[in-house]
């Protein structure tokens, strides 16, 4: 480490603090919005704003747990469990984009498929222990919730009797971006632009560490000796401020389809990233300036 640049050690790191208290005042204002608003009937379609919601939850809960992962406390910050998070708040970024471009027919799409894959687990699982007593009342209250399912998503009978029959699928983020085969891109216009930004600079790094290829054991040695980082502690703020970056989107995607006023801690948020990333200028200048009507100068 003596022989490398002084400077090498000095990159600035994100301040967490300062952007992660506006960042959580406005992740609770809208989880209590859209719950409010959902049940008093002022957002619609119902099912796409229930996938919202449920999107806005899990995409937090990941962001918590990548906080906790690269907390200062722990003996040693976990940077590449956290990095495997992040991809995973990238697909829930993907998701929302992709649902928000037409809400009802992607909501069933999104529901549709999800009760194939339970309904089809729920067949091998009845094939394999229907005759022992011990799974009799967790396969009897599994198939009432998936009637109860089939029945809220209007699903046909025969469907239901034969999930292999819904040929409905989810796309990943890859076939959202560039279609596959014949099949055209799912997503279109600025959100297009914007998660193909977000896709080509980090899905690659992240899905190599999340099959655990060579680059998840470089980390992971990285991390049993983060004496050997070349800019210490740099690595970890990356993924600190890629995640926040992440959940920024969302949020701004959230309130953009809800139509709710600009809240003023949302603006904050980017503010802040815009000075600190560069990737956040990007995202700004593609799409979220004027999403959000911000000014260039806010």
């Amino acid at each position: 480490m003596a022989d490398y640049p002084k400077w090498k050690h000095e990159v600035p790191h994100i301040p967490f603090e300062l952007i992660n208290k506006p960042l959580m005042i406005v992740v609770e204002f809208y989880k209590e919005h859209l719950g409010r608003d959902m049940s008093g009937g002022r957002l619609k379609p119902f099912e796409y704003w229930f996938v919202m919601r449920g999107f806005l939850i899990s995409a937090v809960q990941s962001y918590a747990a990548i906080c906790n992962l690269l907390a200062d406390k722990r003996p040693k910050r976990l940077m590449l469990q956290a990095a495997i998070l992040c991809r995973s708040l990238l697909e829930t970024l993907a998701n929302v984009l992709a649902l928000s471009e037409a809400p009802k027919k992607r909501s069933r799409v999104l529901l549709r498929e999800a009760f194939k894959n339970h309904a089809l687990r729920f067949l091998w699982l009845s094939d394999r222990f229907q005759d022992e007593d011990k799974w009799k009342g967790y396969l009897e209250v599994y198939e009432k919730g998936l009637k109860q399912w089939a029945r809220e998503i209007h699903l046909s009978r025969t469907m239901e009797k034969n999930p292999r029959l819904i040929r409905d699928k989810w796309p990943t983020p890859g076939v959202m971006i560039y279609g596959k085969s014949k099949i055209p891109p799912f997503i279109r216009g600025t959100r297009h632009a914007a998660i193909k930004e977000i896709y080509d600079f980090h899905y690659g790094s992240q899905s190599e560490q999340a099959h655990q290829r060579l680059a998840a054991v470089g980390v992971a040695m990285l991390v049993d000796n983060p004496e050997n980082q070349w800019n210490p502690g740099q690595g970890e703020s990356d993924v600190a401020s890629t995640a926040m970056l992440f959940l920024t989107c969302i949020l701004s995607e959230i309130e953009a389809a809800g139509k709710y006023d600009a809240h003023p801690k949302l603006r904050e948020v980017w503010t802040y990233l815009r000075d600190f990333l560069d990737e956040a200028k990007d995202l700004l200048a593609i799409r979220y300036r004027k999403l959000l009507r911000m000014s260039c100068s806010g």
